[in-house]
């Protein structure tokens, strides 16, 4: 498997996996590359989920105190 984990976009790793997994749903390739591709499919995966969840985080805090979750910006 190539090593792609450079800083995509979230675009950009979601059209990767999009193109990984159409690949693989077409059923022509051979067990090796099947294999390179899931790997790269849970890479791509991966990357959209640490970016979303870095997103979630900037948009939301936690307030101890009262145990609600407040939007970014909102006073504390």
């Amino acid at each position: 498997m190539t090593s792609q984990k450079k800083s995509l976009k979230f675009e950009e790793a979601i059209q990767k996996l999009q193109e990984c997994v159409e690949k693989m749903d077409a059923g022509e390739t051979s067990l090796e590359e099947g294999i390179d591709l899931y790997e790269q499919c849970v890479m791509y995966h991966r990357q959209c989920e640490d970016i979303l969840n870095r997103a979630k985080q900037r948009v939301e805090m936690y307030r101890p105190e009262t145990g609600e979750i407040a939007e970014f910006g909102e006073e504390l």
